[in-house]
């Protein structure tokens, strides 16, 4: 049966790269779709069992369930019925509760396919890496297939940003990671695989690099940097083979670099932080607009006039820290801190037990939990699932 609901997520993340949009406005066939899926992979016992607290009485758990089935249950009803007492929009309170729910997916899935952690793992990780490259290649689209314009000029995110999702980042890691090591194990269709990863990943990385997405390419850069020695342990072969193309591709294309690097730089100049200070102020002045505000936020569906965005109201910030105060308060914040607090010392298991996915799964998980709006985003919630079911195996990976 955990097979079967692994199977159902890989099919949902499929779904989610080639037809859904990170941040959708409104539910399409696609999104059922999707939605009917991760249903279908959460079942319906394990949702009830949190929702009625006898999650809470369970023996033998892992240390980190028990907290994060608390912290969503404070998470979820306590800003909801301020959000009813405030009489916020039934509309933007659905819009705050379900990317909550997606961000507490590991409390709701993890259970259920703990019984086949590596199948899971692996279809997760799979699922991960399609997305990726589906929001890549729809990217690329959207940009003519431009390749040239990388460097020379920044390009369009497009309407629906699609290469804000972390899986974009994901498959920019994982896939150029795990395809040294298939280069070097079995036979040729193994090592064509891990080619195709290659070109995979580099896509990918071209489509941040083509956008200036500043953050994803420097934690891409710092994940390289960490793999390297690892990669020269375990596939030394591969390793270097690479790193020549990577060099040559340099030597024949500096132009592409350092017209990047420069983009970057500037980008930096004149954004800045992108006004998070003044957005970060704005959250904390609501969120001491009163006593009740401060303990408990102004609750889901609250809209907060945000610098961001030429001080529009909207739903969300560009943080997960400020989103939580504005909307949830201190206590909300606490319990925030308590699970993702549970779940660090997974994500550093895995980066000791399996450093290539390891990095792969933290590099978008801090961009997106530390300074992006893709902390609402679906595949948060399963690279925070993939990243507990894989330290919770307890086995070391060597390269794939």
């Amino acid at each position: 049966m955990a097979s079967w609901r692994a199977a159902g997520l890989f099919l949902a993340l499929v779904l989610y790269g080639l037809l859904s949009v990170p941040a959708p406005a409104e539910i399409r066939p696609a999104e059922a779709a999707i939605g009917a899926l991760l249903v279908l992979g959460v079942g319906l016992l394990r949702p009830l069992c949190v929702a009625t607290g006898q999650t809470l009485l369970e023996r033998g758990s892992p240390q980190w369930e028990m907290p994060a089935a608390l912290a969503l249950a404070v998470l979820l009803w306590c800003p909801l019925m301020r959000g009813v007492w405030l009489d916020w929009a039934p509309g933007d309170m659905v819009r705050d509760v379900v990317p909550l729910l997606y961000l507490f997916l590991p409390v709701l899935l993890v259970p259920m396919l703990r019984a086949a952690p590596d199948r899971a793992v692996g279809l997760l990780a799979g699922g991960l890496a399609v997305a990726g490259v589906g929001f890549a290649l729809r990217w690329w689209k959207q940009a003519d297939w431009g390749f040239g314009a990388v460097g020379v000029r920044a390009m369009a995110d497009g309407g629906v940003y699609l290469l804000n999702a972390p899986s974009v980042l994901f498959a920019a890691i994982a896939l150029p990671a795990f395809g040294i090591g298939m280069l070097t194990q079995g036979g040729w269709l193994r090592r064509a695989a891990g080619v195709a990863s290659i070109l995979g990943g580099l896509l990918c990385l071209v489509a941040l690099a083509g956008a200036v997405h500043r953050m994803a390419l420097g934690l891409a850069a710092v994940a390289f940097f960490a793999l390297g020695p690892w990669w020269l342990r375990w596939a030394p072969l591969a390793a270097l083979g690479v790193g020549t193309a990577a060099l040559l591709s340099v030597a024949l294309f500096p132009e592409m670099l350092f017209g990047a690097l420069g983009q970057a730089a500037e980008k930096t100049r004149l954004a800045g932080a992108n006004t998070r200070w003044e957005e970060a102020e704005a959250a904390l002045g609501q969120a001491l607009s009163s006593p009740a505000a401060f303990l408990f936020g102004q609750g889901w569906g609250a809209l907060l006039a945000n610098p961001a965005v030429g001080g529009w109201r909207v739903s969300y910030t560009h943080t997960l820290v400020t989103y939580a105060l504005a909307k949830t308060g201190v206590i909300g914040l606490c319990a925030l801190i308590a699970y993702l607090g549970g779940i660090a010392p997974r994500v550093l298991a895995l980066l000791r037990s399996d450093p290539a996915l390891g990095w792969a799964v933290s590099a978008p998980l801090l961009m997106a939990l530390g300074a992006h709006t893709s902390f609402k985003y679906l595949d948060t919630g399963l690279l925070l699932t993939l990243a507990v079911l894989a330290a919770e195996r307890g086995k070391w990976l060597p390269p794939r």
